[in-house]
């Protein structure tokens, strides 16, 4: 943005420029990003985005080290208050938060009060660790809106009021406006639905555990049956690329007209499993099955050697099949959703993210590159 300086009028109505010439803008400093939870599926994917972004330096947080490195790493346990606190000094050079870290419980459990002390045990070290700190954006979902508890309204929007039963995302919310209203920060949040990603160590990732769970009854000689209801066959939903998420968490941060608001995100279109159902059982030559109505984790509880004999005929990396599917995730947040889940995107476009992916398309890419990497055979 030009510098606005004072001129004089010269004759005839000219800006005697001579007298006062303009002065050069100055670039603006580097951003820096402290990517929170830096070493999980959507921290690992934002942290690349951050790199190769130009105008971004990347500071990385997690407990253990992420795949992806940035000029600084800090090791912290953010259940610590007394951890965080020593570490304020780590801040001085922050300019933005992404905060991507979540604690799950086995089974999938979320525990609201840990992951709301989580933040706030973070942003207590913010006030006096981090003065160049300008904005602080939450990762959260369609939880908001009750999605994973029952029918919703069509489509979900932005104002509508947090769920009853929201997750952690409502308290996490509140706390952060009240932190921004005090230290003059902004904030944002963004709200996609089922993140696809290329990513290992993340049970939760949704294109992985389809992959695992086409590749099991594969081996087991079955056809590619669904475990839900056939109201969950017949549900309308989506998702969103990791691409386009990480994209949106740039620009909402970046963007002065995106200050304190919150954002669903998504692909742009919306789907049944019925209908992509037959792209993923040819995807690995099988026959499209019937509705199944199955207790997967309880199924999937003895599949483990299935997955370890799979995997050596192969030639498969020698991975868990606990580090690549999470069977409680798949049975109560994909599978067992019997209503559709649709967000508005309209808010997003209105304020100028216009990305879209096709759906199809990206389930075909992230298993061509789960099968590349001798993650999924």
């Amino acid at each position: 943005m030009a510098n606005d300086i004072s001129t004089l009028a010269a004759p005839h109505g000219r800006l005697d420029t001579a007298a006062h010439p303009a002065t050069p803008s100055q670039p603006e400093a580097p951003r820096r990003a402290l990517v929170v939870g830096a070493s999980g599926l959507l921290g690992e994917n934002l942290c690349r985005r951050v790199a190769e972004t130009p105008g971004w330096q990347l500071t990385t947080l997690s407990r253990r080290p992420p795949t992806v490195s940035g000029s600084a790493h800090v090791s912290l346990d953010l259940k610590a208050h007394d951890h965080c606190l020593s570490h304020a000094n780590a801040f001085t050079d922050i300019t933005h938060v992404f905060f991507c870290a979540r604690e799950l419980s086995k089974g999938y459990g979320i525990n609201v009060d840990v992951n709301g002390e989580m933040l706030a045990n973070l942003l207590d070290a913010l006030v006096d660790g981090a003065p160049r700190l300008r904005h602080v954006q939450l990762m959260h979902g369609l939880k908001w809106y009750g999605t994973h508890v029952g029918p919703v309204r069509i489509p979900t929007r932005e104002d509508d009021p947090a769920h009853a039963d929201s997750s952690f995302y409502l308290r996490q919310q509140e706390d952060l406006i009240r932190r921004c209203a005090r230290s003059g920060w902004t904030w944002s949040t963004i709200r996609p639905h089922f993140l696809c990603a290329f990513a290992t160590g993340s049970p939760s990732n949704l294109v992985l555990m389809l992959g695992t769970f086409a590749s099991l009854l594969k081996e087991m000689g079955e056809e590619l049956w669904f475990p839900g209801s056939e109201d969950a066959f017949d549900a309308v939903t989506g998702c969103a690329d990791i691409n386009l998420v990480t994209s949106a968490m740039l620009w909402a941060a970046s963007e002065e007209g995106c200050a304190n608001n919150a954002f669903n995100i998504g692909n742009g279109d919306v789907f049944r499993w019925r209908d992509v159902w037959p792209l993923i059982a040819e995807t690995f030559g099988l026959r499209p099955g019937q509705v199944r109505t199955t207790n997967l984790p309880a199924y999937m509880a003895d599949k483990g050697p299935v997955w370890e004999r799979l995997a050596a005929r192969h030639g498969l990396r020698p991975l868990p099949m606990d580090h690549l599917a999470d069977w409680h995730f798949a049975q109560n947040n994909v599978f067992g959703l019997a209503w559709d889940v649709v967000p508005s995107l309209v808010k997003a476009h209105r304020h100028g993210f216009h990305e879209v992916v096709d759906s199809s398309e990206m389930f075909a890419r992230l298993f061509a590159q789960y099968r590349s990497a001798g993650i999924l055979p």
